[in-house]
């Protein structure tokens, strides 16, 4: 018995231990994607979305198959949506457990436009892959208001934000980050992703982008960069849009050595103060932006 009594906190401790690790259990959601004829649908976008407020959680693309695999996704229900140029979009509800989940084949209906006078009103889908580019719906990812382009990214499904500002893309340091195809304050990524607001922002688009000699030769030399490109809102493109911060505080009385004792300027941390502008005028052939700090 005493031995027994001994045991009892090292069970105790396996017991809390292994109830978190089970809790995080993630699997994988597999299936197809076909027309109604059986024919696969490479390049059909899946995503998972919570049905509470439509946020996407995961998502992939079909292969040459037809097949899809979306990794690592926790336990729950979710929304899975289908969607494929030309063919209506589908949803079903799924429930995801313990064990890896095939959904089995999902079949899209062409969408021939021969509907009479139903009209039928279907979601933009939060994420889709065109090619080699993935082009998110910046709306889908409900960024607060007086959010940034980096709150935003840090919304998205398989990108990573670091303190520093680096952005990751699918595995990949992004390089550059461009505003409507074009370059913002230089090839530093922070400047635009810490300056320029969420809500101006339309669509998110993540490629691979040829180098500049490339680009400037028309030669393709093979070499890529992880780039963004931030499309912005239709009527943010034309106009002045932007953002000012501030804030002061401290001991003013320390800065010039006025006062005696505890409340005065002795051992006093002077007045402290942060200030920020950042104003930015977009027009079809120009970009004018000031940032202050």
């Amino acid at each position: 018995m005493p031995d027994f009594a001994r045991l009892l906190p090292l069970a105790a401790a396996l017991l809390l231990w292994a109830a978190p690790a089970a809790a995080q259990t993630r699997v994988a959601v597999t299936g197809s994607v076909a027309d109604t004829t059986g024919a696969a649908l490479p390049g059909a976008t899946v995503v998972l979305l919570r049905p509470a407020d439509s946020t996407l959680v995961a998502f992939a693309a079909a292969d040459a198959a037809g097949a899809f695999r979306i990794r690592a996704v926790a336990a729950g229900a979710y929304l899975l949506r289908t969607t494929f140029v030309g063919f209506v979009p589908a949803d079903r509800a799924v429930t995801v457990g313990a064990e890896a989940l095939d959904v089995g084949q999902v079949v899209l209906a062409p969408d021939d436009g021969a509907l009479g006078e139903i009209v039928v009103r279907a979601q933009q889908p939060p994420v889709v892959v065109r090619g080699d580019t993935l082009d998110f719906d910046a709306a889908a990812f409900h960024a607060p208001p007086g959010s940034t382009v980096e709150d935003l990214l840090r919304r998205m499904p398989g990108v990573e934000v670091g303190r520093d500002g680096t952005v990751t893309a699918q595995g990949e340091t992004v390089r550059r980050v461009l505003v409507d195809g074009k370059e913002f304050f230089g090839t530093d990524p922070t400047v635009a992703t810490r300056n320029l607001p969420a809500d101006a922002v339309d669509r998110v688009q993540v490629y691979d982008r040829r180098s500049d000699t490339a680009e400037f030769t028309g030669v393709d030399d093979g070499a890529r960069e992880r780039t963004i490109n931030l499309a912005l809102r239709p009527e943010r493109r034309v106009g002045y849009f932007g953002s000012a911060t501030g804030g002061a505080g401290g001991d003013p009385g320390g800065a010039s050595g006025r006062g005696t004792g505890l409340a005065g300027g002795v051992g006093g941390t002077g007045l402290r103060y942060d200030a920020g502008l950042s104003l930015n005028r977009f027009a079809p052939e120009t970009q004018l932006s000031v940032l202050a700090n």
